[in-house]
Parts: structure tokens; C-alpha cells; sequence
């Protein structure tokens, strides 16, 4: 088997060790958004603390006090002593809507809507805008708009209905609600160059399958959920037989064709809840969930016959391709991804060494019968 499109073989080992250790860029970014979270919550608390040491501020100290503290002991619970989950994003819409009923009751408590406070809503309008999407930041503008209008209402009565003073209340909240606007789309505009980022990162540029990064992340997934319901999967290694001589006789231009030939034969034959990745520059590995060793043997048939028919134009002669395929599956075989990948790809080997164009599951018996005949 030569590697002449691609990565090569020789190049495997650096390609697991990055893929391997390399954690799910969502946790990351959930991570990064609470330990935001966490510093703009003290930065609150210390802006109400700061507010009621001001000299000739009138304000009930008392309750300000009280709920200050009661917030920042969720702050410690959520944030320091991990109660909960670690990293989920309910919290943070928990402690977005914490933060804005805190500074709903401080203002209410300080006893006039003109007060500088009323400038702290910006706190959870932008937070939402950039981590919790345009639903969630719609959700906190509209209470902080009913609270707003009814401290209003409380303060002023009946006169906030009037035409001059309801459009001045309405002017006081534009700011809030430009914000709102404004922050929500440039988050989309991140969330967007965010999204084609991590696709180009996890994505192979010639084939567009997953590479073995995205490949790694998705197979720890898939058996933690195989592990809670008992399932099977399955991992098959499928390498082209004839691609060197078609690089030799018609070029590589028409070598590359052929792979993506193959990986649309895959694609064609294989459900959508199947990963396919490539792995080096003919050879590629494909996950296959709730899968046991039958099914996949099945799916690998299917599979062959699929690539063994299909076609590419080379100046009007049609050029094909033949795949061996080997697949081993947890629990039947291995338990863990690096031992399923090398039984898998020794099943592979025999299937090349068998004559090519064939299926092997590895330690069945036709595999250990052609094992002895090999020694």
C-alpha cells in the first residue's frame, strides 16, 4: 500500500498525538465564557457596594446589603465550589437572570429610575447578546423593560401614561434596546466566522470528510453514549488498492478524483449518523454507532460493491477503484479507540494480503485461518 496522495503513513503517529488531548472546542468556549461570566458578577457587586458608601446617596442599605450577599454566595457555589455541573450553559442563563433581577432590586430600593444604575442593565443585555444568542438577550431586554416600566409606574403613577412622559420613559430605554441590537449581531457575525474556523479545523480540505481530530472528539462521544446503553460501535479502516497505479498511468489530478470518488460512494451507502474521516492519503476510517460486528460487516459489503462500481472519465476511459476494508468493534474486540483503530487496520492488512477488494473482520475465523497460512 503507498501513500502518494495526502498525508502519508509515516505521518500518523504526530497526527494521533494531536488529535489525542485535543478537547471539544464547545467546552472550551463554554469555559471561557463562564470565567467571563464570573468576573463581570464580582464587577457588579463591587459597582452596588461602591454606589451605597457614596456620600449623600439615601438609600435602604439593609436589603441592597442582604441581597448583595445572598448573589454572591451563588456566585461562589456556581463559580468555586463546582455545584452542579462544571461547565453548562443553563448557568449561565441562571446567572444572567440573577444578575438582572439583582440590579432590578437595587434600583427599585434606591428609590429613583434616574440614578446611575439604571445603566448596570448593560451588564446582562451584552453578557446574553454574546454568549447566549438572540432569543435569550430578547428574553432579558423584555424584563428588564417590564421591570423598568413598572418602578416607573410606581414612582410616577398614572402620569407615565401620559403622551410627553411615556415617550420619555420609551427614550430612556432606546439605549438598551440599540445595545441589545448591536451586540447581537456581532455576535453572529463571531458565532459565524466561529462556526467556518472550527469546520475548516476539524475538516479535510480535499475530501471535506472529517479529519482525525473531529474523528477523535466524535468516537469519545460515541462511547461514553455506547457505554450508558450498551451498545456496540464499530471502527472500519478502508484503503484504496489501486491508487498508485492510477497516479502513474493518468496523474495525480486524476488520483485525487478517484478518493473523492470513493469518499461520495461512502457517503452515498453509509447513514448520516456515520463519521467518515480520512486518515492518510488513500486509507480512511469510518465510525459507525450502535453497530455491532454483523451490521458492520453488512454496511463494509454494501460498501465494496458500491466503490467497486463506481466510476471516473479519464480522457474518455473510465478508471475505477477496489477497497480493502478490515473493521473491529467495541465491546467484542477493544474498549479504547487507539486498539480498535490498530485491529481494524490489521484486519485491513489481510484483506490486502488476501487478494484485495475484500472485507475481513479482524479474529474471525476466516481471519486466523489466513493468519496461519501467511506464517
Amino acid at each position: 500500500m503507498t501513500k502518494t496522495n495526502g498525508v502519508g503513513k509515516g505521518s500518523r503517529g504526530a497526527m494521533d498525538a494531536r488529535a489525542r488531548g485535543v478537547p471539544d472546542t464547545e467546552k472550551i468556549e463554554l469555559k471561557g465564557f463562564q470565567r467571563t461570566l464570573a468576573e463581570t458578577l464580582w464587577l457588579l457587586l463591587v459597582l452596588i457596594l461602591v454606589y451605597l458608601v457614596i456620600p449623600g446617596v439615601e438609600v435602604e442599605v439593609l436589603p441592597i446589603a442582604a441581597a448583595s450577599a445572598a448573589f454572591a454566595l451563588m456566585i461562589i457555589g456556581f463559580r468555586y465550589l463546582n455545584l452542579f455541573t462544571p461547565e453548562a450553559r443553563w448557568k449561565l442563563v441562571v446567572e444572567t437572570l440573577a444578575m438582572t433581577l439583582l440590579i432590578a432590586f437595587v434600583i427599585w430600593h434606591a428609590g429613583a429610575q434616574q440614578t446611575g444604575l439604571v445603566n448596570l442593565y448593560l451588564l446582562p443585555i451584552v453578557f446574553a447578546a454574546l454568549t447566549l444568542g438572540r432569543s435569550m438577550t430578547l428574553a432579558v431586554v423584555a424584563l428588564i423593560i417590564a421591570f423598568y416600566l413598572y418602578s416607573s409606574h410606581a414612582l410616577l403613577g398614572r402620569a407615565i401614561f401620559g403622551f410627553e412622559m411615556f415617550g420619555h420613559v420609551m427614550l430612556q430605554l432606546g439605549p438598551f434596546v440599540l445595545v441589545a441590537y448591536l451586540a447581537s449581531m456581532l455576535a453572529a457575525d463571531m458565532n459565524f466566522s466561529r462556526r467556518i474556523l472550527r469546520e475548516l479545523s476539524e475538516t479535510d480540505g480535499m475530501t471535506a470528510v472529517a479529519n482525525m481530530r473531529a474523528f477523535y472528539i466524535a468516537f469519545e462521544r460515541e462511547l461514553i453514549r455506547a457505554q450508558r446503553e450498551r451498545t456496540g460501535l464499530t471502527v472500519m479502516m478502508i484503503d484504496a488498492d489501486n491508487l498508485k497505479q492510477t497516479n502513474d498511468r493518468y496523474g495525480h489530478e486524476a488520483g485525487n478524483r478517484l478518493i473523492v470518488g470513493i469518499v461520495d460512494s461512502m457517503h452515498r451507502v453509509l447513514r448520516r449518523s456515520d463519521l467518515i474521516a480520512r486518515y492518510g492519503g488513500d486509507e480512511f476510517i469510518v465510525l459507525l454507532p450502535n453497530t455491532g460486528p454483523q451490521a458492520a460487516r453488512e454496511a463494509a459489503e454494501r460498501l465494496r460493491e458500491s466503490i467497486e462500481r463506481m466510476a471516473i472519465e479519464v480522457g474518455g476511459t473510465p478508471v475505477r477503484a477496489t477497497v480493502s476494508i478490515g473493521y473491529a468493534s467495541y465491546p467484542d474486540h477493544a474498549h479504547d479507540l487507539q486498539e480498535l483503530i490498530a485491529l481494524a487496520d490489521q484486519a485491513m492488512y489481510r484483506s490486502k494480503k488476501a487478494g484485495r477488494n475484500r472485507v475481513t473482520r479482524y479474529g474471525d475465523g476466516a481471519y486466523a485461518e489466513m493468519g496461519n497460512a501467511m506464517a
